[in-house]
């Protein structure tokens, strides 16, 4: 006969409930540990939440500025920062280049003769001297200085002294420098309408950011929901497209997050948003140049390698758009952005219904930019945004009603044109083509002004 505890039950019972409960337990760690992998997934820009990010603490870098060969003769590349090195290459005249950092060839004469860029032209790269490179444009990065610091006309402490600034200014670093000899890294920076340098060691160089978790790019991604609807847009003439109501940018795929622009001092957001006249500021005619020869680079390449429309975009850089054979409108003006050295490799966004959805960039990275001028839901038609003087050629434009990122081209014989990538864009091989019909409604415009 089995010996009875107090409670009634056998002990042998009592034993079995035990080991049940312990084995319940231990699913339950299981489940919690397993739980995320088989809970829903949401995905897109908009769909991340607090529980898929975290705070990061990060190194600041400058970026590569870009510029032009100013030489009738054209630049020879060399392979150190000397006239006497071995020559690389020779780079033709008004060749873009980007310039990575700049040293300095000695530690005491902060002269335009001493200084020499380190360049990147395609497969090229090596040393230039500076006075033979123009149409310079610089990427600001804003960081404070950490105590009262010294700031010179070159980099090295030998160099002349202009003035101090006091512990907190706030500087705007433009491009790493070095100096011959010396171990010390240096920042060049703006201040005011001129440029100095300050020790590397005075500044603040590390930002906390949010860094959002890879998504799985083979997933589609959530949209944002919105009152307005495709449906009434509809009926375009000649090769045009409505509006993509599924078009979301392109999914996360692994290049580095793009880091947050300095913010335009000059610019206030608010009343940009409030769209109560045309923004003033226009695009140069150097970048307007730039960037329609690289909408037609790309636009050419789409089209001469069959890249087929689909609502997943193929990848945020071309490389990989070209490897998938797919595109959408966000991921060609993305991939034309990067091409023209706007922007680095990997930056994809995209517009709609009078919004900008971040992808691999910052929230309010167009907005905060010194390089680019924004309006948001503007909520105006075609023709009026055109006749008003709201829209200008080069424009990054996307609707009020719904989902579709463009270039603004020109308006000829009563049509409107425009850079961009459609189901019936890419079929008939016109993505520098497309037309609009006058009464859609523009919600958002982006302008580079650098």
């Amino acid at each position: 006969m089995e010996e009875k505890t107090c409670g009634g039950e056998s002990r042998g019972m009592q034993v079995g409930m035990r080991q049940l409960l312990r084995w319940f337990g231990i699913a339950l760690i299981v489940i919690s540990m397993l739980g995320p992998a088989f809970a829903p997934a949401s995905y897109g820009a908009e769909a991340s939440s607090a529980e898929d990010s975290q705070v990061k603490t990060i190194k600041i870098t400058t970026k590569p500025a870009s510029g032009q060969v100013n030489r009738r003769t054209g630049v020879v590349v060399r392979k150190s920062a000397s006239s006497h090195s071995k020559k690389v290459a020779r780079i033709p005249n008004n060749k873009k280049i980007t310039m990575e950092h700049m040293t300095f060839t000695t530690t005491k004469n902060y002269s335009r003769k001493q200084r020499w860029f380190y360049i990147k032209c395609g497969s090229v790269k090596g040393y230039v001297p500076v006075n033979q490179v123009d149409h310079v444009r610089y990427q600001y990065r804003k960081v404070k200085a950490k105590r009262n610091l010294s700031y010179r006309y070159g980099a090295g402490y030998k160099m002349r002294k202009k003035g101090t600034l006091k512990k907190g200014t706030s500087l705007s670093l433009c491009l790493e420098t070095s100096a011959k000899g010396s171990m010390t890294l240096w920042y060049r920076f703006r201040y005011g309408k001129k440029f100095y340098f300050v020790s590397s060691k005075d500044l603040n160089l590390t930002e906390t950011v949010r860094v959002e978790e890879d998504r799985d790019s083979g997933s589609s991604s959530a949209k944002p929901s919105g009152s307005g609807t495709t449906g009434t847009q509809t009926g375009n003439q000649d090769n045009s497209t409505a509006p993509d109501n599924k078009e979301n940018g392109t999914n996360p795929d692994g290049e580095s997050t793009v880091t947050p622009p300095e913010t335009n001092p000059s610019v206030n957001a608010t009343v940009l948003q409030s769209n109560k006249k045309p923004m003033a500021a226009q695009m140069p005619k150097s970048t307007l140049t730039a960037w329609y020869n690289s909408l037609l680079k790309m636009a050419n390449l789409i089209e001469t390698n069959n890249l087929k429309y689909n609502t997943g975009g193929g990848g945020t850089t071309y490389k990989k758009g070209l490897a998938a054979k797919k595109v959408n409108c966000a991921t060609y003006i993305s991939w034309s952005l990067q091409d023209a050295g706007f922007e680095p490799s990997g930056f994809c966004f995209y517009l709609g219904y009078g919004k900008i959805y971040d992808q691999k960039i910052p929230k309010n990275y167009f907005i905060k930019s010194p390089n680019y001028l924004v309006q948001t839901n503007l909520n105006m038609t075609l023709s009026d945004c055109v006749k008003k003087g709201y829209l200008k050629p080069g424009d990054i434009v996307g609707w009020q009603d719904g989902y579709h990122t463009m270039v603004y081209k020109h308006t000829k014989t009563g049509k409107y044109y425009f850079f961009s990538v459609g189901p019936k864009s890419v079929a008939n091989k016109v993505v520098h083509e497309n037309t609009y019909k006058a009464n859609y409604r523009i919600g958002v415009i982006i302008r580079r002004i650098a």
